[in-house]
């Protein structure tokens, strides 16, 4: 029973010491309210999971998403020919024809007006995203706080229907003297499997949250968060913790009073570096701590009583 306490004194002082030090960072406290807020990186979904762009993304011009052609007819199902300027793409009783620097095309023969037309960038073609998935007869919808593209269904899976669970021993080094997190309802059995997630498999449901995105943004400062972007609702917001290469579990919490609200979104940050890291195993290099030095990102929540833990293969690397 004494050993028990002494676990739980040991986690809730990891807790309040990033909720008290939470928004301390090479820049100062609260520089985050100077957020360079760089344009996000176009995602483009069908039903609900992002296509997985190589060499060429999507861009956007004057309000139109463009995509390389060959994106739209490997994943809609359509037949593409090029023939010099011109682009035909069949999908089953439908025919499209695009000319490259044109804003007229057809569908089936009938002509329509593009709001921005195919286009030549780097050797690649590419054909507004819109016309094309409606003229397939898809839903298309833009989501500007995500920017998103939307086509198709927007049935987002559970976080367990994408992730991968797999045996929790690899992962027994990174909790090492903070043991208890692994039972974090003391319920006197220690998760034996741990759920993994790339960055490919948002968005993702983990109880009533959407888990739309994350990404890097800067302080004017100079500092790096974490940009999140779901649906939670809570005055608390679900903290993360890094599994670092040095085998540290390092807490990190949602930085109080800078979440914003859009609609029904809510956007979320998360440091860095945090003093924390000092004060529970005494780093004192801890302002240098980089992303970079991360394996796994953790999500401090879990999908059922098991409370395996939720951990996304870091991206930053």
């Amino acid at each position: 029973m004494k050993k028990k306490v002494i676990i739980i004194i040991a986690m809730l002082t990891m807790m309040l010491g990033t909720v008290a030090a939470g928004t301390q960072a090479a820049d100062g406290p609260y520089s985050i309210s100077k957020l360079i807020h760089t344009p996000l990186p176009i995602e483009v979904l069908i039903n609900a999971r992002k296509i997985q762009f190589t060499d060429a993304r999507p861009v956007n011009d004057n309000g139109s998403v463009l995509v390389p052609v060959r994106v739209v007819s490997d994943n809609l199902g359509g037949a593409l020919s090029l023939n010099g300027k011109d682009i035909t793409i069949i999908n089953g009783d439908r025919t499209i024809k695009l000319t490259i620097g044109a804003k007229i095309a057809t569908v089936n023969g009938q002509t329509i007006t593009l709001n921005a037309a195919a286009n030549a960038v780097n050797g690649r073609t590419y054909v507004p995203l819109r016309f094309v998935s409606e003229a397939f007869g898809e839903k298309v919808e833009w989501d500007s706080v995500n920017q998103f593209v939307w086509i198709g269904s927007k049935d987002i899976p559970k976080l367990e229907d994408v992730a991968e669970l797999v045996d929790i021993k690899p992962f027994l080094p990174y909790y090492k003297g903070v043991e208890g997190y692994l039972d974090p309802y003391w319920t006197g059995i220690k998760a034996m499997k741990a759920y993994v997630v790339e960055e490919k498999d948002f968005p993702f449901l983990l109880h009533e949250s959407y888990y739309y995105r994350w990404d890097l943004i800067k302080s004017v400062g100079g500092s790096t968060y974490i940009r999140s972007s779901t649906t939670q609702t809570g005055s608390m917001g679900t903290g993360f913790f890094f599994l670092s290469n040095d085998k540290k579990y390092r807490s990190r919490t949602e930085l109080a009073g800078v979440r914003e609200v859009i609609g029904g979104f809510r956007i979320h940050y998360y440091g860095e570096t945090d003093i924390s890291d000092k004060d529970n195993f005494g780093d004192m290099n801890y302002i240098n701590f980089k992303l970079s030095n991360v394996d796994y990102i953790g999500i401090r929540d879990s999908i059922d009583t098991k409370a395996y833990p939720i951990l996304v293969k870091n991206p930053y690397k």
